[in-house]
């Protein structure tokens, strides 16, 4: 009866972390939403620099020691509304370079066996350049021409089309997580205390999970690990995709080859499609995150399926071009022979002051985008042009409007204004609004009506959602408008009279 029971005690176990799992998704996302768009916006900000966003990735999944958590993070954030997807895959890159920190580390404990600490610095570095050639790879192409972010959204395109999955996505609240997430926000004290302990309890729920799965798992059988799963490459692989898709953690897997290596059971290069594989499975997390969430989020999570299959398709298939990650390996394990301070120096480097550096220097980043609008008045239709630039450091955002829809290079701007990023303002295309307060402003002459922040736009194939909106009443006239409160920008308005007739309309025709 042990047996039966011990599997129902595990089945029971499973669950209830799973229920956990999906509970601090669920209680991120509320607790990031009551915690106020300008604190958000002030934590998060950095990460419209692609490159801090690739490092604070890499240094949080280096402190967390898991990638898992910091993916499944991002994901609530940006099902939230608050981060954007293309601002958070830089984020989830880094985060699969700093998930490799954790078999660095293992490799550490044979430091007193110069032989054994040579091949366990090799294993516990193929990781490293592995994920380290992958982000060379896919980051250009991300950041040049959107590839990553474009994939991904025809895949959960994909998705959103095939009923099953839709009513999955969509439909996934049956055992009312929402409901407990959304009273647990509202009993706790304080917005900042939510967030914290809704971080600790994703943490907490993944490690739960991974401990329950990788006893049953794995547990005694670390002899059969050496003995079935590295017989040849795609079974080695496939083996590294299935056991951390259940444990859910690439650390512990990638961690586990670490002493087989240095002990001279399993060689350094029937070891490197495991970790390929480990790679694949670790981002089961991420998918489960998503998979009740929004499009941004679903698209999140298939970038991070995406990023590593990229480095799959470039390295497995091509013996040749597998063995340059296992070259470099071997080479920095021979350099630890000489110096074992090498490793150390290596770590500290890798993991935290070159992040810590970069995202120190890179603080005076400026981002600039490009809005066109159209705009209706009577029968009159006039096309023009808001270029946006973001001063990271000096917390501002500069709008430049052009009565023209294709202004010529360095053109002076018919008009153009300033708004602290701190303000709750956003730019119209004649004048500047303040949402601060629902009070009449004398000196502003209008008086906000409503506010909230869930209205979506759909512009061509791309569509905008937690678009805040506001109706406001000017004078005998009253206005809508729909605008991103990140840029701070309209996107879409509409002025009527007393009587209900439409004064003037704008909509936004394309971003760049």
């Amino acid at each position: 009866m042990e047996k039966p029971l011990g599997w129902l005690r595990t089945t029971l176990l499973f669950l209830i972390a799973i229920f956990l799992f999906l509970l601090a998704i669920d209680l991120v996302g509320e607790s990031v939403t009551m915690l106020g768009q300008d604190t958000v916006r002030s934590i998060l900000l950095a990460t419209s620099n692609p490159f801090i966003g690739l490092f604070i990735g890499l240094l949080a999944t280096a402190l967390v020691q898991s990638s898992s958590t910091v993916t499944a993070m991002t994901v609530a954030v940006v099902a939230s509304g608050y981060l954007t997807l293309g601002n958070a895959i830089p984020v989830v890159m880094g985060a699969n370079v700093g998930t490799t920190l954790t078999s660095t580390l293992v490799s550490l404990g044979f430091i007193t066996n110069r032989n054994q600490f040579r091949k366990a610095i090799s294993a516990g570095t193929i990781h490293d350049f592995f994920n380290i050639i992958t982000v060379l790879i896919v980051f250009p192409l991300e950041y040049y021409y959107g590839t990553m972010s474009y994939f991904s959204q025809e895949l959960t395109g994909l998705v959103n089309d095939s009923e099953v999955a839709s009513n999955i996505m969509h439909n996934s609240y049956g055992i009312g997580i929402d409901k407990i997430s959304t009273w647990l926000v509202s009993v706790l004290p304080q917005n900042f205390i939510t967030v914290f302990l809704s971080l600790i309890l994703l943490f907490v729920s993944i490690k739960f999970l991974s401990n329950i799965i990788y006893k049953r798992l794995i547990g005694s059988s670390k002899e059969n690990l050496k003995k079935y799963i590295f017989a040849n490459p795609f079974k080695s692989f496939g083996w590294g995709i299935v056991i951390t898709g259940g444990v859910q953690s690439s650390s512990i897997t990638t961690s586990l080859v670490v002493p087989l290596v240095a002990s001279g059971k399993v060689m350094l290069h029937n070891v490197f499609p495991f970790i390929m594989g480990a790679n694949i499975g670790t981002t089961i997390t991420a998918l489960l995150a998503a998979f009740n969430k929004s499009e941004a989020a679903l698209s999140l999570a298939f970038v991070h399926l995406l990023f590593n299959l990229v480095g799959v398709l470039v390295f497995l298939p091509f013996p040749a071009i597998r063995r340059f990650p296992i070259f470099l390996a071997g080479k920095f394990g021979e350099l630890t022979l000489d110096s074992r301070l090498v490793g150390f120096s290596y770590i500290l480097f890798t993991f935290f002051l070159m992040p810590f550096a970069l995202i120190y220097f890179n603080q005076g980043y400026v981002t600039e985008r490009t809005y066109r609008y159209e705009s209706y008045a009577g029968s009159e239709v006039s096309l023009s042009t808001i270029k946006v630039r973001r001063e990271v450091s000096d917390h501002r955002l500069d709008y430049l409007l052009y009565e023209q829809p294709s202004p010529r290079e360095n053109a002076p701007p018919d008009t153009m204004f300033m708004i602290s990023d701190k303000q709750q303002s956003f730019a119209a295309l004649e004048r500047v609004y303040s949402y601060e307060d629902k009070g009449l402003s004398f000196e502003k002459k209008y008086q906000i009506l409503s506010h909230n922040d869930t209205s979506t736009y759909k512009l061509d194939e791309v569509k905008l959602e937690h678009l805040n909106y506001i109706e406001v009443k000017m004078d005998e006239s009253i206005a809508y408008f729909w605008f991103d409160a990140d840029q701070k920008i309209i996107i879409r308005s509409e002025h009527y009279d007393g009587q209900g007739r439409l004064l003037k309309s704008s909509k936004l025709l394309s971003i760049q």
